[in-house]
């Protein structure tokens, strides 16, 4: 083949390969046409092959970047959806973080597949509050401004508990039961006190905001420390399991009987309460008292709000 011959062949694969280069890989057959031995000079034949192998390899790999492609868009789907289930799993994380006790999210947070929620014997402060004359109060007042109260009194108390490590365990229509914990026990007896001030500073706060539209409450309060039981109780009936976690024993039973003593928006506490804060707060002997259902009187002591 003269060499005239031979640049328009050369002219020719150079205007295939660049058509397939930018994408046309259509023109694949004509370039190994040029493979064919015996028609073409050997070096025609030898680069047509080189390029015709440039293309399998090309078209190879552009069939393994369409499939990865579509490994991920299949992936990007599969996250999306696994992204909704996270979403819609701390919504419910968040709904239900709003009944659920701090020291009941702090245990299944730390050990999530197998949370340590069993009952055992642990030093603590309980605190019970309860609004003065609650039956009378929702006896004259409508359902609806009752609820406000409650809330607006309850709430107001709400950062003072937590602020001082407080967990607010179980809730009625007048009070509410609060366990403190720590592995110092005098500093969980003194988080309960400080609270206990606070919570009669922010009602005294609340009914002079709500003076004149609404007669001044009290709040009684009953602290006791000690051994209780704490952690999960399950209940099983025909409908179902529920479970509850709290402090129980004759500590907590104590504490809600010394709440019931207390009168005018005072705070009493039993003795090992009064023994740990005596140093830091000011406290009143009120001498031996007969507790309903406790067998031994108790000595029972008036923490001072000063």
């Amino acid at each position: 083949m003269e060499n005239e011959a031979i640049n328009v062949v050369l002219k020719h694969l150079i205007k295939l390969t660049t058509e397939i280069s930018q994408g046309n890989f259509e023109q694949a057959n004509a370039v190994f046409e040029y493979t064919r031995t015996g028609n073409y000079p050997a070096l025609v034949e030898e680069l047509a092959e080189s390029f015709g192998m440039m293309m399998v390899k090309v078209e190879a790999r552009e069939f393994r970047l369409m499939q990865l492609v579509e490994e991920l868009r299949t992936k990007n789907v599969q996250l999306e959806a696994t992204l909704q289930k996270v979403k819609l799993l701390e919504n419910i994380k968040a709904h239900l973080g709003k009944f659920v006790p701090e020291s009941v999210k702090r245990l299944i947070e730390n050990a999530p597949e197998s949370p340590d929620l069993e009952k055992r014997d642990r030093d603590v402060s309980v605190l019970f509050l309860d609004i003065a004359g609650y039956t009378t109060l929702s006896e004259t007042v409508e359902l609806k401004w009752m609820n406000y109260l409650i809330e607006r009194y309850f709430s107001s108390f709400l950062d003072d508990i937590y602020q001082n490590k407080g967990d607010i365990n179980e809730t009625a229509g007048d009070g509410l039961m609060i366990i403190f914990q720590d592995d110092d026990p005098v500093l969980h007896a003194c988080n309960a006190a400080t609270t206990a001030i606070a919570i009669q500073q922010k009602v005294h706060k609340v009914n002079q905001d709500l003076k004149g539209s609404n007669k001044p409450i009290n709040v009684n309060i009953g602290i006791n420390s000690g051994i209780a039981s704490v952690g999960s109780t399950r209940l099983e009936g025909f409908t179902g399991t529920r479970w509850t976690y709290t402090a129980s024993g004759m500590v907590t039973n104590i504490a809600a009987r010394i709440g019931a003593l207390a009168t005018e928006g005072r705070i009493f506490m039993g003795p090992e309460t009064a023994r740990r804060i005596r140093d830091k707060f000011s406290i009143i002997e009120m001498g031996k008292q007969h507790l309903k259902n406790v067998s031994e009187h108790v000595f029972i002591y008036q923490l001072v709000v000063e």
